[in-house]
């Protein structure tokens, strides 16, 4: 049964085009406990961190000292490091509803209990409304403060 505080939420991902649902799963961390962490995925078929880094800084701006970023190269070296940390029952993992698979999986290795997220959007939404130009979609699904930056970080994906 889910708590109503914990001394620590976290959650894991790429979140290499930033959009609405992203935003929404960083906030409802907020709601559960007042330390945030979140994961960032340093595989190499991801953009670079410090780019990602900024921009999630930005679109949580100004509330962006609740959180904390680190780099994990897989989610389990991330869990694992969390978990050598912090108690079992002082942690709720944060995941998209599209994620349970590997929420079960952490509550199953590490005991902790999670909260899945109804996702607002996608990263494949994202690099689709920018393909094809869908200027006018945009700002529904990216927050208007780092569009520049998503489309930017877009470019980049394209070029590698």
């Amino acid at each position: 049964m889910i708590k109503q505080t914990y001394d620590l939420a976290i959650t894991f991902g790429r979140f290499n085009l930033l959009h609405n649902g992203h935003i929404d799963l960083f906030e409802r961390m907020a709601t559960f406990a007042n330390i945030c962490k979140i994961g960032l995925s340093s595989a190499s078929k991801n953009l670079p961190l410090s780019d990602r880094i900024r921009v999630i800084n930005k679109a949580l701006h100004p509330k962006a000292s609740k959180y904390q970023m680190l780099a994990g190269s897989n989610v389990f070296d991330y869990f694992g490091r969390i978990a050598e940390l912090h108690p079992p029952e002082n942690i709720i993992l944060i995941l998209g509803e599209d994620q349970e698979v590997l929420a079960k999986a952490a509550e199953r290795v590490f005991g902790w209990e999670y909260h899945l997220v109804w996702r607002l959007g996608s990263s494949t939404e994202v690099r689709g409304v920018i393909d094809n130009e869908q200027w006018d979609r945009l700002d529904r699904i990216v927050p208007r403060a780092i569009i520049p930056d998503v489309c930017r970080l877009r470019g980049m994906e394209i070029s590698k």
